[in-house]
């Protein structure tokens, strides 16, 4: 994640995706809907496992234009993969290659790539009620994000600046709560979750932060959907070497638009953009418009 606030990128990516009608021994059977959702809002049955890529491109920037003021551009490929233990236990690891570059006012640049810091998240489903697979879903989430992310160097050898570097470094435990509503042609979803960030390279710290989500999807026939929703984040101030980032941190929400579309029987692809809608961020920073592509598909 960028080293100051970030839009609620990832959290866009619980998207939830409407399909076909069932064929024999596809998902949609299984869970006895037509509903499927990409990672973190799909219907769990026992031994489902999906796999999922997302692609989402992003820029911000911050400090004072009349100072110096610094451009992100970043693109990130996430590798999902999720197993479902039991009917109402899941599991699930989100595997992120991303490249940024950075630009400053005074036109100095720094680029770098590699893999960030993975995230491993469990899914608990504690109501199930309505239909015969459930209407009514909702449960816990808890996960942890790992220190995976190397340092990057420049051809002497020196760290890159910290805003640069793939992700943070840090361990990052979180819990939240999840509720979805299944009713074909509606889907609804929302999450709450709470993340903690620990110290990360280079003697940084990135503030605690609470991002909720709410999307809904219209399916048009069994093989197109359209998705809205909004994503929020309240984020503390980061913190180098104990001191606070004056430009990081504060409350941002972004809408999110999308179409979803079933190409096989256990294929689906996804498009969607997030534009920020309300923020009341510290210091200087702005949010750009955020791009994303996504598949999943059943095993």
């Amino acid at each position: 994640m960028s080293s100051r606030l970030r839009g609620p990128a990832v959290a866009a990516g619980l998207a939830a995706l409407l399909l076909q009608a069932p064929a024999s021994a596809c998902s949609t059977c299984k869970c006895g809907d037509y509903t499927i959702s990409l990672f973190g809002a799909e219907k769990p049955f026992e031994s489902r496992f999906r796999v999922g890529v997302d692609y989402v491109h992003r820029s911000e920037h911050q400090g004072d234009p009349a100072v110096l003021e610094r451009e992100t551009d970043e693109q990130r490929l996430l590798l999902g993969l999720s197993y479902a233990i039991t009917g109402d236990l899941s599991v699930a690891a989100q595997i992120p290659f991303v490249r940024k570059q950075i630009r400053d006012s005074d036109l100095a640049r720094q680029q770098a790539e590699g893999l960030g810091d993975i995230d491993l998240v469990g899914r608990w489903t504690l109501l199930r009620e309505g239909g015969v697979s459930g209407r009514h879903l909702a449960g816990v989430r808890f996960g942890v994000r790992l220190p995976t992310a190397e340092q990057v160097e420049d051809a002497a050898g020196e760290r890159l600046d910290i805003d640069v570097q793939p992700d943070a470094g840090s361990t990052v435990p979180n819990l939240g709560g999840w509720y979805s509503y299944f009713r074909y042609p509606w889907f609804v979803t929302t999450t709450l979750t709470w993340f903690s960030f620990g110290d990360g390279h280079q003697d940084f710290s990135p503030g605690d932060a609470v991002v909720a989500s709410a999307l809904a999807q219209y399916g048009l026939t069994q093989t197109l959907a359209l998705q809205l929703g909004l994503d929020a984040r309240h984020a503390g101030r980061n913190r180098f070497s104990g001191i606070e980032d004056p430009d990081s941190g504060g409350t941002l929400a972004m809408a999110f638009g999308g179409v979803a579309l079933r190409v096989f029987d256990e294929l689906v692809v996804s498009a969607g953009a997030q534009v920020p809608v309300f923020d009341d961020l510290n210091g200087h920073q702005e949010e750009d418009p955020v791009l994303r592509v996504g598949l999943a598909y059943d095993f």
